[in-house]
């Protein structure tokens, strides 16, 4: 017999860690003080809007999935878990 989970739940905490994971992005990115350095690390900025457009991809499909489907097993939430811990 398979056991059905509440999507709530796992949303939330889906949602959670992705949430956590752009704050990390955020707090990570050096700012100097001057404007004048961050030309020449421009660098930063890329790779931190690569990321984060990565992240906000990760995160559409996963939302689209959870709104197409109202099945929630121990296998998707085992999936939803690695895909957590990839984010």
């Amino acid at each position: 017999m398979k056991f059905l989970h509440n999507s709530d739940r796992v949303e939330a905490f889906s949602d959670g860690v992705f949430a956590f994971a752009a704050t990390l992005m955020v707090v990570t990115l050096d700012m100097d003080e001057s404007l004048q350095l961050i030309g020449a690390k421009a660098s930063n900025f890329i790779s931190f809007g690569v990321s984060f457009f990565v992240l906000v991809v990760l995160w559409k499909v996963h939302y689209n999935f959870f709104r197409k489907t109202s099945y929630i097993d121990n296998w998707i939430i085992t999936f939803n878990s690695i895909l957590l811990f990839v984010v």
